[in-house]
């Protein structure tokens, strides 16, 4: 089998049969591919769907387990896997028509461990949006690298659905999601990264990044965002590991490497600020956040290595706010009033 898709899922009933719908017009054959959907305890009709699509095709596999998180589900989907490449797929997203051959050509051409390539953002509406791919296999060429000259070239992407990777190159290097934590792949996906010695990125549209309205990023609710908070700042301690954990003996590289992971953790004290006024968190209780992220040279925001988000408004107006510890207290106090929750960080 060439490929196993490991989808986890909890209480996406609206968006499970599109994604399903997208994995199954792909080319290849039923036989050399499968679906592992990984119920994470929905309580929503997601499992009476995925159930339909279950029985209806001998490729697609649902395993059911207890509410635990994403990360667990994914680690339940490759214990079950079988295929020589492995690619984690989430429930309210979807691929585009006939990719997957490629890829796999690709991997198998190069004797690739894992292989990145590019996505889109479409909005969430019914049906499947047409393929946009623009090339053909004949048209691709990849130059194979390690994990450093890797990240030294490209944008540094922390999440698992950027890449399809070798299934026993994988479980050697004992990696396990975390459970029970937003932001659960991007240690885990900079860790893969780092260890391997052949990777390489094709300029190939494979992925669509849906804009879910109820996607749990994107909600008010408090203890959902002091979750995300307190994973973000997880996340920033690990990668803080990972740059002391690098190989030094090319300078060039590495001092781009670092530059890259320290840029990603900035972002990642961003979004803590923006999830802040989303939860109009008070001052008080940001203190030892901020204590912490001082010490691992994560707070203040910096400039040095590289611009924050996709707006320069960004950098000139929220950033220095965001730096400065008296007008963040007062613009915390000012969001008890005042609704920030317009402003979106992804």
């Amino acid at each position: 089998m060439k490929l196993s898709v490991i989808i986890p899922l909890y209480n996406k009933e609206k968006q499970i049969e599109r994604c399903l719908i997208s994995l199954l017009t792909q080319d290849l054959l039923s036989s050399e591919y499968e679906i592992i959907i990984v119920d994470d305890g929905s309580t929503d009709f997601s499992n009476s769907i995925a159930q339909q699509y279950a029985d209806g095709h001998k490729n697609i596999h649902l395993h059911c387990q207890k509410n635990a998180g994403s990360g667990a589900a994914r680690n339940t989907g490759l214990e079950a896997s079988k295929g020589n490449y492995v690619y984690f797929l989430d429930a309210d997203d979807y691929v585009a028509n006939n990719v997957f051959k490629r890829l796999i050509q690709l991997s198998e051409l190069n004797n690739l461990e894992v292989l990145g390539f590019n996505f889109k953002y479409v909005d969430d509406v019914d049906g499947i949006i047409p393929n946009s791919t623009t090339q053909n296999i004949q048209d691709i060429s990849v130059k194979v690298m390690d994990g450093m000259e890797f990240i030294q070239k490209y944008d540094f992407r922390a999440e698992v659905w950027w890449y399809i990777t070798k299934r026993t190159f994988l479980t050697d290097s004992k990696l396990k999601f975390p459970h029970d934590r937003f932001v659960q792949d991007a240690n885990f996906t900079a860790t893969l990264i780092l260890r391997t010695n052949r990777i390489s990125k094709v300029n190939f549209d494979v992925y669509r990044y849906v804009k879910t309205k109820d996607s749990s990023s994107r909600t008010n609710d408090p203890k959902i965002m002091l979750k995300w908070m307190n994973d973000l700042v997880t996340a920033v301690e690990e990668y803080d590991d990972l740059v002391k954990s690098l190989d030094s003996s090319n300078l060039f590289v590495y001092n781009e490497v670092v530059k890259k992971i320290k840029r990603k953790q900035h972002a990642w004290v961003f979004a803590i600020f923006i999830k802040a006024f989303k939860c109009r968190l008070y001052f008080k209780d940001l203190k030892k956040i901020l204590f912490k992220l001082k010490k691992l040279d994560a707070y203040p925001i910096s400039s040095k290595y590289g611009s924050i988000g996709a707006f320069k408004a960004y950098n000139m107006i929220l950033i220095p706010v965001f730096n400065n510890r008296i007008l963040l207290s007062l613009a915390l106090r000012v969001s008890k009033f005042v609704n920030f929750t317009g402003i979106v960080f992804k």
